[in-house]
């Protein structure tokens, strides 16, 4: 019986959470209350101090818990990666970042806190921002050295490859914000053929 109550404090936990990483995307840090989410949740606000001591508390958890699920998707998708397909490797991960960006309600609060970070997380977001693409980063370098060492990229040291992925995918972020599905989807085709392009060598065309 015990353990029965234990299990469902916890999962009551990862409810609340969830219901909150919707309503900060939505309407803010600032603009979200816990009795909102509390509602949501189907609890008294009470009840949420069982679980965080506050609303910044629950904020922070629900940003850390962002990035892991982030890291992980790229961490899932690195390994199930061709080493010796490296252009395709790329084309994967530009991918999966314009899936993630517009199909997940995580999305929608990573929009909301690169633009408009709430004062007193400033310096979370920032560190937690800085983990991913150190992650990130790290997936890009070795899917680089593999399609250098095959003679299949233009010869530009890994930083300039770095940058230019993530210049890549930072207008991406942007431009989804503008544009309806259909012109936006056209726009990923045009904008990756180029880039493709770019980052070729002759021997790998």
């Amino acid at each position: 019986m015990h353990g029965g109550g234990l299990f469902v404090k916890h999962d009551n936990k990862q409810v609340i959470k969830n219901v909150a990483l919707g309503l900060f995307g939505q309407k803010g840090y600032e603009d979200t209350s816990l009795a909102e989410i509390a509602k949501e949740v189907g609890i008294k606000k009470p009840s949420i101090y069982n679980h965080f001591r506050s609303k910044e508390d629950l904020f922070a958890e629900v940003i850390e818990d962002l990035i892991v699920s982030e890291v992980k998707a790229y961490r899932m998708t690195e390994e199930k990666m061709n080493q010796m397909e490296p252009l395709k490797n790329i084309r994967i991960l530009f991918d999966l970042f314009c899936q993630r960006l517009m199909t997940t309600k995580e999305a929608l609060l990573w929009k909301r806190v690169t633009f408009f970070p709430p004062e007193p997380f400033k310096d979370l977001i920032q560190e937690q921002f800085i983990h991913f693409e150190e992650v990130t980063t790290s997936i890009l370098v070795s899917v680089y050295r593999a399609g250098a060492d095959q003679g299949l990229f233009q010869c530009i040291s890994e930083d300039e490859f770095v940058a230019s992925f993530l210049c890549l995918v930072d207008g991406v972020f942007l431009e989804h914000h503008y544009y309806t599905e259909e012109i936006f989807q056209q726009r990923i085709e045009s904008a990756w053929k180029v880039y493709a392009l770019a980052i070729s060598s002759r021997k790998g065309e």
